[in-house]
């Protein structure tokens, strides 16, 4: 899966300057992932790690080295994955000025209740299952969200809930008056999809302090 990586550094560069809070690069399912990722639902439950610039994907394959089997490493579909989410992880690099950024991928999704993301940006892709559940300003209720209160007071016109498809690279800006987003149900706590999550390194490092307190 090649990235045009030119176009989306232009985009990004947009996208950081204007208002919106979400920007979706659209692309194709390659052949083959439906079976690869079948086969290694299980394993990949939760990884995560740092992944630096300049080795993107040396550390992707080193973080992996113990989830993914013999078997999957020698399908040639194993090398294209590794590729994308390594070309991914450069362009967020270089869209966030940083030479070193967060990374998670895993089966294991519980983000039940709508929320918006307390980062600056976010980069989030779906490779195996369905796509992230978003609901749109103009059909969300965010004074019952503000309040706490459960999904259904919050959604106002289910008609214009939306998924992004897999493939899509998603990045939200965070903050309080970005999108409403959750994991949708189809993939909650089952382990039938596969989800790569991006964020600026201090996101990590704060979870690790936190982890040791």
């Amino acid at each position: 899966m090649k990235i045009n990586t030119l176009k989306m550094k232009k985009k990004l560069k947009d996208f950081k300057c204007n208002d919106n809070y979400l920007e979706v690069f659209k692309r194709h399912t390659p052949d083959g992932s439906d079976a690869f990722f079948k086969g290694i639902f299980s394993s990949l439950t939760s990884v995560y790690g740092f992944i630096n610039y300049k080795t993107a994907k040396d550390d992707i394959l080193e973080l992996l080295e113990s989830k993914i089997s013999s078997e999957y490493k020698m399908n040639p579909f194993y090398e294209v994955w590794i590729n994308d989410m390594a070309n991914i992880c450069k362009c967020f690099c270089s869209f966030l000025t940083e030479q070193r950024i967060s990374f998670w991928i895993g089966s294991k999704r519980g983000c039940k209740r709508y929320h918006v993301d307390l980062v600056a940006f976010r980069l989030l892709v779906t490779y195996a299952g369905q796509g992230t559940e978003i609901l749109p300003n103009h059909a969300a209720n965010r004074t019952a969200f503000l309040k706490g209160m459960p999904n259904n007071k919050i959604v106002k016109n289910k008609s214009a809930i939306r998924y992004l498809n897999r493939w899509d690279i998603a990045i939200f800006k965070g903050g309080n008056k970005s999108i409403l987003h959750r994991t949708p149900n189809s993939a909650l706590f089952d382990g039938s999809s596969i989800l790569m999550r991006l964020d600026k390194a201090s996101f990590l490092e704060d979870i690790k302090k936190i982890n040791v307190i």
